[in-house]
């Protein structure tokens, strides 16, 4: 059965054949990178050099200022947790993932800092909850469930006059729009190496503006100043205790190659059109609603009657991989209007083709002529905490 890929907002499949080369040579020719002056190390330490410098090609960063982490989760918990301070005013947008959102409320179920949420589609809400000690704002750039994006433009600059600390989570944008950290005031640029910069699981990258300064999360080995008793000072070492993926960042570096070989702004276009293009499909079917944006990688829908799962469960008998639920985020699924079931989600990389769009439509409306009636149960939701 041949496999239609649709889940790229989980992770982007196929990876590109130079990116499995890399994983693979990666075990083959190098030793553990800054942990020893032998060859086999010193090649290990120039891959992780390289792959900062590309990272930091990519966003108009430092290389210095490029930390790897075990993922996009990581990255976010290092900079709102080092980045808040004790009688902080934080304010979160309304399509935060759980990886920002719970441990922002981790902070504010401790008595440590004060939070709002607010809405990423409107500025003025944004401007409307600004408070003297606020200090930090974190805002998702774009959503995984719908494809709206935030003008992050827009709200570093309000950032920059402010004197607040802007954490942008790029886990859906990286790789697909462009992102400028200093034209956009970013202070920590948080991503995974393995969606839309088509990396392998396993890194992810916290990208900071100049002069940044963290508390730490976790201590460790550094391979350097080991007779201190504390993290360095200096990035991207005080973010990175202990070993580093290395076979992670080797596929990264030949991850972002490739994207930047194909120019962020035409994967960016090719994705728009497949959307596009599975958005007038979905507009055809009557029972079938379609939540927020439309226009960028992510399409979230739901049919009338048939509970998103029964959706899910049939795609896989056709060999069509999407995903189903809340996706982790409940948050967004409040602002949309899908808090009651989640929803089906469509994710597309420039991978896809016309083809894997219209064989989902086809599928989809198999599926609605096939399936029985079932009303959605109603589920007793958790209350948001903010």
């Amino acid at each position: 059965m041949k496999i239609v890929y649709l889940d790229n907002a989980a992770t982007t499949y196929p990876k590109p054949p130079e990116i499995v080369k890399a994983v693979s040579d990666s075990f083959k020719y190098v030793g553990n990178p800054g942990r020893g002056s032998h060859r086999l190390s010193e090649k290990a330490s120039e891959i992780v050099y390289n792959c900062r410098e590309s990272v930091a090609g990519l966003f108009s960063a430092n290389a210095e200022n490029v930390a790897f982490t075990m993922n996009a989760t990581q990255a976010l918990n290092y900079a709102i947790k080092g980045l808040t301070e004790h009688g902080d005013h934080v304010l979160i947008d309304s399509f935060a993932h759980n990886a920002s959102y719970r441990p922002l409320m981790s902070l504010v179920n401790s008595g440590f800092c004060s939070a709002d949420i607010y809405d990423s589609r409107d500025i003025s809400d944004l401007e409307n909850k600004l408070r003297p000690n606020t200090k930090v704002i974190i805002t998702t750039h774009q959503s995984n469930i719908s494809s709206d994006t935030a003008d992050i433009e827009k709200i570093g600059q309000i950032c920059a006059e402010n004197g607040i600390k802007f954490i942008v989570d790029a886990s859906q944008s990286a790789g697909h729009i462009p992102i400028d950290m200093g034209k956009m005031n970013i202070t920590s640029l948080c991503m995974p190496g393995h969606k839309g910069l088509f990396g392998p699981m396993g890194v992810g990258i916290l990208v900071s503006a100049e002069g940044t300064k963290y508390k730490t999360v976790i201590e460790g080995g550094t391979g350097v100043n080991s007779l201190d008793t504390e993290m360095p000072d200096e990035l991207p070492e005080r973010l990175e205790a202990g070993t580093l993926p290395l076979a992670a960042i080797a596929g990264l570096n030949a991850g972002i190659s490739y994207i930047t070989k194909k120019g962020v702004a035409n994967i960016e276009s090719k994705v728009n059109m497949l959307s596009d293009r599975l958005f007038r499909h979905l507009s055809k079917i009557e029972k079938a609603a379609v939540y927020g944006s439309h226009g960028g990688s992510v399409v979230s829908f739901n049919v009338d009657g048939i509970l998103p799962s029964v959706i899910g469960e049939e795609m896989s008998k056709l060999g069509i991989c999407l995903r189903t639920g809340y996706h982790c985020a409940p948050l967004a699924h409040k602002t949309l209007g899908s808090y009651e079931n989640g929803s089906v989600r469509v994710s597309l990389s420039p991978m896809n083709t016309v083809r894997d769009i219209d064989t989902f439509a086809s599928a989809l409306s198999k599926i609605i002529t096939n399936c029985k009636n079932v009303q959605p149960a109603r589920q007793n939701m958790p209350k948001p905490l903010l």
